[in-house]
């Protein structure tokens, strides 16, 4: 029997792949039953991850800025009328994921090295039997390299087959 389960997505921006979602969920009916739940920092990447992206990975600061403009308390009011939709403010590498188990679909698009290989294990392992993780930027040769990098990298540990789905899309289907 197939589990059910929340979404989350991880690394939302200004909401519009949350808008998307709340959306479907509502013409699908589905929007009774379970929650979407949005993490972020709102307020762009942590230092520790863009250390390590310019220490470890070669990159400019340049090049990863560009998330400054999120705003935590604009982000809630323009989802205040989807009861269903819980933003978290965190830093998504920190959370405790078995606090909005059971999980059935993760988006996580955080780009980064540090959060996304940090997150991936914790996110899997809150995901029930049948669910499935997207991890978006997966993508060799970027500037945002580094969710290609931690998915690559997850996959082997875990004995996954890597499937990149669309052009960018990196999945995992939890058995």
């Amino acid at each position: 029997k197939e589990q059910c389960g929340n979404i989350v997505e991880i690394g939302v921006a200004r909401g519009m792949t949350t808008r998307f979602l709340a959306e479907h969920l509502i013409k699908e009916g589905l929007h009774e039953s379970l929650q979407l739940y949005a993490l972020d920092t709102f307020s762009s990447f942590t230092s520790i991850d863009l250390r390590y992206e310019i220490e470890n990975r070669n990159k400019l600061m340049s090049d990863l800025r560009g998330f400054e403009y999120n705003d935590f308390g604009r982000w809630k009011s323009n989802f205040a009328a989807y009861s269903f939709v819980t933003a978290i403010q965190t830093d998504c590498s920190e959370y405790n994921y078995s606090a909005i188990a059971p999980i059935k679909i993760t988006f996580l698009d955080v780009d980064l090295y540090l959060p996304t290989i940090k997150t991936l294990p914790k996110v899997y392992d809150a995901t029930v039997s049948g669910g499935v993780i997207l991890v978006d930027d997966v993508l060799e040769d970027t500037q945002y390299d580094g969710a290609y990098e931690a998915y690559m990298q997850f996959c082997e540990e875990r004995k996954i087959c890597p499937k990149i789905i669309g052009n960018k899309c990196g999945i995992i289907y939890k058995p």
